[in-house]
């Protein structure tokens, strides 16, 4: 028995090493079947698609941040990206008015915080008691929702109460409150005073 035993303990250490390289031969068959064809890319096909989407981002205090809602939904595994169509993106930041989006599509990346909205571009901030309605417009407009920071290198108009704004680009940073314009012109009625 003693031999046995003895034998055993020598071809223990060979045991395991023909198992690990079965166990690696396994894993390795599986990843092979999995990958792509040899000089086969990845494909732009869609994982996902859904009508009727809507979606709600919630902060660190468990209220909504963000809503974004579309007609159609399509996701992209290969870059990471949704598109939208018929879009509505709805920002809720404390202490500040609701600020709406509503374009034709848009195109989220999911690498990165970014949303890009294209086609008739209508932003709507809603009025407090110290400012107007405010509605800007624009054909592309590019947001950074965790930024605040909302972009275009598009013409944009700007409808603040009854005054208006007219300009080739746009930088806004809804934290910071700060807008910056290139070639900017503004149409701006005095109230009227009885």
């Amino acid at each position: 028995m003693a031999k046995l035993s003895h034998n055993l303990e020598a071809w223990t250490p060979v045991a395991v090493v023909l198992l690990l390289a079965m166990v690696s031969a396994w894993l390795w068959r599986v990843v092979e079947s999995n990958a792509l064809p040899e000089g086969r890319a990845m494909t732009h096909d869609p994982d996902l698609i859904m009508e009727r989407f809507a979606a709600r981002q919630l902060g660190d205090n468990g209220q909504i941040h963000y809503t974004l809602s579309a007609r159609k939904m399509v996701h992209y595994p290969d870059d990471d990206t949704s598109h939208f169509d018929e879009v509505i993106f709805t920002s809720l930041e404390p202490d500040a008015p609701a600020v709406t989006v509503r374009s034709e599509r848009a195109v989220r990346s999911g690498r990165e915080d970014e949303v890009v909205f294209t086609g008739n571009v209508v932003v709507t901030r809603e009025p407090t008691q110290d400012q107007p309605l405010t509605v800007v417009r624009t054909s592309t407009l590019k947001v950074f929702p965790q930024r605040g920071i909302g972009q275009t290198d598009q013409p944009v108009v700007i409808n603040y109460g009854k005054d208006t704004l007219t300009a080739l680009s746009m930088i806004v940073n809804n934290k910071t409150r700060i807008a910056e314009f290139t070639r900017a012109k503004v149409t701006y009625l005095p109230p009227h005073r009885p």
